[in-house]
């Protein structure tokens, strides 16, 4: 790309969902490869990776990968330089095996160091070092000092702990609670595969997005968009589908509010940009609020706050089937405005879902499919009728994991594009 001049107007232009072509990046992942982690699980790590190199622009004078993995022992599996097509990385990480043992994370800490060393050398100029830590249980040895050596040496570290990791080393790793990332099951990776992308592209932690174009003298410059930031992109009516039933409990309904309220946080609310409905649901249905009663987020905030537990059973097609009017104008919609709905549920629905589902996609909109714990995975996916739109987690506490995810697929309906704000007079 050639960027060009222009501080006094604003142009839009636009940015895929990933790093943008001209972020430059060396980044290895350590994996565990240690004998707790069951085969399948060691599958779904493989997919995970293969997932986060999609994210980038891979090139030698790119973003290049590389990826170790170790237990009591260290194997390299292949370097930064090793492959600069998409393709073959991902081939190179379906071959990998994993070789058991003991989990020794400090050694394997260590065993970095001449290998961002060696990074650095084959470089024209600096760019951003980054590692990312994948593990399932707690390290035999101490991981402080070598983490600490990496860190002042400018690697950017992730940590990501699964099942039996210990959350004081994850941290101790990262040096930073806003890169360390904790999920209970190795198939709920892919949840969090955003947030971390974003992180590393913007050499941050959770929640930020950077862009780095050129200035006109040839410098980087930065911008950095908020979660909030990037919704004020999109007009959109969303309604929220919240599962009432009695397996929820008082404390996951308040931690399911919680999670509406900072839905709401990071959208820009008002009658002409992005309006909020809630609608209850167990064996009955409940609006709390339609699309334009409220257009503000105290009031928003408010109405959520009085919103209380119904109980009883889960007929969430019956609810699909109720909600469906709730995007008509009638109920508050606007014509011609993306409609999205976001289906909180912790069970499996006692009635049919894929028929009142469909004829809601069918009128145009987006389902998100939120599942935490018992909630049935297939049924989600006749839901959301994508299996990227559904998130399925273990419990009620991982539910502010997924906001920024699910904010962002908001911002990005059209194959995961957004309008971005730069400094005008550019060339693209």
């Amino acid at each position: 790309r050639n960027w060009r001049g222009g501080q006094s107007m604003w142009s839009l232009m636009l940015l895929t969902w990933r790093c943008v072509d001209t972020e430059e990046a060396d980044i290895y992942v350590l994996i565990d490869g240690s004998t707790s982690i069951y085969p399948v699980d060691f599958g779904d790590i493989k997919k995970f990776l293969k997932e986060v190199i999609k994210m980038f622009n891979i090139g030698l004078n790119k973003v290049r990968f590389g990826a170790v993995q170790f237990s009591q022992s260290r194997s390299l599996e292949f370097e930064l330089d090793e492959y600069s097509k998409r393709d073959d990385l991902e081939t190179a990480i379906d071959n990998i095996r994993q070789i058991y043992g003991n989990t020794y994370i400090g050694e394997a800490l260590t065993f970095m160091q001449p290998l961002f060393k060696k990074a650095r050398e084959q470089r024209a100029g600096r760019v951003p070092c980054h590692l990312i830590v994948l593990t399932d249980g707690k390290s035999h040895d101490s991981v402080k000092e070598s983490a600490e050596r990496l860190r002042s040496e400018m690697v950017n570290i992730y940590a990501i702990g699964v099942k039996d990791a210990d959350e004081a080393q994850l941290l101790e790793i990262a040096g930073s609670k806003s890169r360390t990332y904790f999920v209970q099951e190795f198939d709920s990776l892919k949840n969090i595969k955003n947030e971390i992308v974003q992180g590393i592209c913007s050499g941050e932690g959770k929640g930020n997005f950077d862009f780095c174009p050129l200035n006109s003298e040839g410098k980087q410059m930065q911008a950095t968009f908020s979660s909030s930031e990037r919704c004020q992109v999109g007009v959109s009516d969303i309604m929220f589908l919240v599962d009432s039933s009695g397996s929820i409990g008082p404390e996951n309904f308040s931690k399911m509010k919680n999670f509406m309220r900072e839905l709401v946080n990071k959208s820009d609310i008002s009658r002409d940009r992005v309006q909020v409905g809630v609608v209850q649901f167990s064996d009955i249905k409940k609006e709390e609020f339609q699309l334009n009663q409220y257009s503000s987020k105290s009031d928003i905030f408010s109405a959520i706050d009085k919103m209380s537990l119904i109980g009883e059973t889960t007929l969430t097609g019956g609810a699909l089937t109720f909600v469906a009017d709730y995007f008509r104008p009638p109920k508050g919609a606007r014509p011609a405005v993306r409609k999205i709905l976001i289906l909180i549920t912790d069970g499996e629905a006692r009635d049919a879902v894929e028929s009142p589902a469909k004829a809601l996609r069918d009128q145009g909109v987006v389902i998100y499919s939120v599942g935490v714990f018992n909630a049935n995975k297939t049924q989600l996916e006749e839901i959301s009728g994508k299996h990227e739109l559904v998130f399925y987690i273990e419990n009620f506490d991982i539910l502010k994991h997924i906001e920024d995810e699910i904010i962002f697929g908001i911002c990005t309906p059209h194959e995961g594009k957004i309008w971005l704000t730069v400094p005008g007079g550019l060339s693209y």
